[in-house]
């Protein structure tokens, strides 16, 4: 099966000089604040998915991170915005395109995955529009050719479906592994009916940072039922805390003991508004 890039020329540059441009810019402006990488075959990143002009720079330090020993298999897990699909689809097959050119899904991983998790489904339907997966793939070409991946869009999100999807992962890597994490953070304003708190600039900037600093320590200290009880707590808005509790609980299993957050901004920095923010958070882990 093949999928085309639905969301090249709007989310990212359809033209490819113009794409491989704007990620080079973004990993060496990442390269100035990550002064050191850790070490290990198996790497697990959580990366934000918005238009690459608002996260672009927030994305480029997750894959800074794992550039010094890029793995060549992948699992990429995005949440569903479409509400296409099944609650939890893989994408068993076929060949994804950017303007990078082609991915190929691997089958034997995602084969093992299917069998090994009781929840989760082959679909592609869910894939068809999604954009979360996607935006990952031109960084991860850009930093290493011959990849293969596996895609996988969580619609149901729960605590206990996470775990289960991050352990199925762990038993089934035979290898070196990557698992990224597509996920936005706060998603304030009346355009996403949360306005939590009313005041000046400062005071909505300060209370949105504020926050999703508490979602980021929490990944870094691999804490998922932290983030379950945050989410609940305060209806955060979180887009993607399945996909990020499925790959620290995948990490974790393959014997990482903690993380490092490796950058922060919202949608405020590119767009000047304060009234709809967006926060992106990057968050690296290695063993």
């Amino acid at each position: 099966m093949y999928r085309p890039p639905y969301v090249a020329g709007s989310f990212y540059p359809r033209d490819r000089s113009s794409l491989l441009k704007m990620i080079e810019k973004f990993i060496d402006d990442a390269k100035k604040d990550i002064e050191f990488i850790d070490e290990g075959d198996n790497v697990g990143v959580l990366c934000p998915h918005a238009g690459y002009v608002y996260s672009g720079k927030t994305q480029a330090h997750s894959y800074y991170y794992l550039s010094n020993s890029p793995p060549e298999t992948y699992v990429i897990l995005g949440p569903n915005h479409t509400g296409m699909g099944l609650p939890v689809a893989l994408m068993n097959e076929g060949t994804w395109e950017t303007p990078l050119g082609e991915v190929n899904i691997n089958q034997e991983l995602a084969s093992k995955i299917v069998e090994r998790s009781g929840i989760v489904g082959i679909d592609s339907a869910a894939h068809k529009y999604e954009h979360s997966i996607e935006v990952q793939l031109p960084f991860l070409q850009y930093l290493k050719k011959d990849i293969t991946f596996v895609p996988i869009c969580m619609g149901m999100q729960d605590m206990q479906t996470a775990i289960e999807i991050g352990k199925a992962i762990a038993k089934s890597s035979e290898g070196p592994l990557g698992v990224i994490a597509s996920s936005d953070l706060v998603h304030f304003g009346n355009r996403f009916d949360y306005s939590p708190i009313k005041g000046s600039k400062e005071e909505v900037l300060s209370w949105i940072k504020k926050n999703d600093m508490e979602i980021l320590k929490m990944a870094e200290n691999f804490d998922v039922q932290g983030i379950y009880k945050f989410i609940n707590k305060n209806d955060y808005t979180t887009c993607g805390y399945g996909p990020l509790s499925v790959m620290l609980t995948c990490m974790k299993e393959l014997g990482a003991k903690n993380g490092k957050i490796l950058d922060y901004s919202n949608s405020y920095e590119a767009s000047g508004d304060y009234s709809t923010v967006v926060g992106y958070g990057s968050v690296g882990v290695k063993c």
